[in-house]
C-alpha cells in the first residue's frame, strides 16, 4: 500500500482493509453479515471478523491490541465502529452499482 492510501491510525487502516474484504465477499454473496471482534494469538492480538449468514464466508483483519485494557465496552466499541465502517462501504457499492447498471440502461436503449 503507498503511503498516500493511508487514511489514519492503526485502527482505520484495519477497517479500510476489512471494508475491501467485505465488499468483494458482498459482491459474491450479496446477503446480510455480522460483526464480532475477539483476542487471539494469546490474548495479543485483536481479530475485526465480519461473517455472512448466507454463506458463512469470513473476512478479517488483525489489530493490536495496544495498551487500552481489552473490555466488554472495548469490543461494543469496536464492533459498532466496523460495522459502520462496512454499512457505509457497502452502500457506497450499491449506489455506485446502481449508477453503472442506469448508464448501461441508457447504452443498451441507444443501440436498439
Amino acid at each position: 500500500m503507498d503511503r498516500t492510501d493511508k487514511i489514519g491510525n492503526a485502527r482505520q487502516e484495519a477497517l479500510k482493509a476489512l471494508a475491501e474484504q467485505v465488499a468483494r465477499a458482498y459482491r459474491e454473496a450479496c446477503c446480510g453479515f455480522h460483526v464480532s471482534a475477539g483476542l487471539i494469538q494469546g490474548n495479543t492480538l485483536i481479530a475485526i471478523t465480519a461473517v455472512f449468514d448466507g454463506t458463512g464466508t469470513e473476512c478479517w483483519v488483525p489489530l493490536e491490541l495496544g495498551q487500552e485494557p481489552w473490555t466488554a465496552e472495548r469490543r461494543r466499541l469496536l464492533e459498532a465502529q466496523a460495522t459502520l465502517v462496512l454499512d457505509a462501504r457497502l452502500r457506497a457499492d450499491r449506489v455506485a452499482a446502481a449508477q453503472v447498471e442506469a448508464h448501461m440502461q441508457e447504452v443498451f436503449n441507444a443501440a436498439r
